[in-house]
């Protein structure tokens, strides 16, 4: 855990109390109780990941800077989660993926504040149905080979994430589909398949994510409740290897100058 002096005049620095940022922190830690009371309820296993995990880790919560929530789960978790979450009737919360989106492209899924609307860095998002303050869901499979993983990825950036741009909404549509079809549903299908067949314990996130480092089975089989703000969530249950695998010494704070927010305005319903 980072020195306290430290994480006091860190604190000051980026989020103090009242802050925009320590007020955007504060709605995504309600969205994670919640959350998680839904994943409890529902026998659904997920972790603290990325530099949420190292928030959890290092700073006892939030990284002072961060801006957003990652949270991972096994493909099959991630499937039973989508499934209660589509059925949730809070009118909180929303599922956002391909299907309950139609412009959203990820090959990963969030859940929205339905109270509030954020303008990211860079404004991929300006054409997506929900635009709340989220928190970024990963489904995790076995994947044993980079050189595939890789060219899912550049498969998603060319026919999905370009066609972002395309000024002209029936034009765009029409690419996303079309791209659906061939790339989404056919060749990042095929790439898992073929990715699975040797793993040797490895998995990463589903094909077209740009995050190439792998999660390791014997790093996530079981998960540990670990302190993160005035609550106790889950993480790896070898999250300190976990951490290093992806990061190396997570332990050291970064040049602070060089720090770039994803979030440039939150307004709030």
């Amino acid at each position: 855990m980072i020195d306290p002096i430290l994480q006091q005049e860190l604190r000051s620095r980026f989020n103090p109390d009242g802050s925009p940022l320590r007020r955007h922190q504060l709605l995504m830690l309600d969205m994670l109780k919640k959350i998680d009371r839904i994943c409890v309820e529902n026998n659904i296993k997920y972790w603290l990941s990325s530099g949420t995990c190292i928030g959890a880790l290092r700073h006892g919560g939030f990284i002072p800077w961060d801006d957003d929530v990652d949270l991972e789960m096994l493909e099959d978790d991630f499937k039973k989660l989508r499934r209660v979450m589509r059925a949730y009737d809070g009118g909180d919360l929303v599922w956002q993926d391909s299907r309950s989106d139609f412009e959203y492209v990820q090959p990963f899924a969030k859940i929205r504040d339905t109270r509030s609307v954020i303008h990211e860095i860079p404004d991929t998002d300006r054409n997506y149905r929900y635009r709340g303050v989220f928190i970024d869901i990963f489904a995790i499979r076995p994947s044993g080979s980079l050189n595939l993983y890789k060219l899912g990825g550049k498969l998603q950036t060319f026919f999905l994430y370009r066609p972002q741009y395309i000024g002209n909404r029936f034009l765009r549509r029409a690419t996303i589909a079309f791209s659906r079809l061939l790339v989404t549903k056919g060749l990042l299908r095929l790439i898992s398949l073929v990715d699975g067949l040797v793993s040797n314990g490895q998995y990463r996130h589903l094909p077209g994510t740009a995050f190439h480092r792998p999660r390791f089975k014997s790093d996530v089989v079981s998960t540990r409740l670990t302190k993160f703000e005035d609550t106790e969530l889950p993480v790896p249950i070898n999250a300190e290897h976990y951490l290093e695998q992806i990061y190396g010494d997570f332990h050291k704070i970064p040049p602070l100058d060089s720090i770039v927010p994803h979030i440039s305005d939150i307004s709030y319903k």
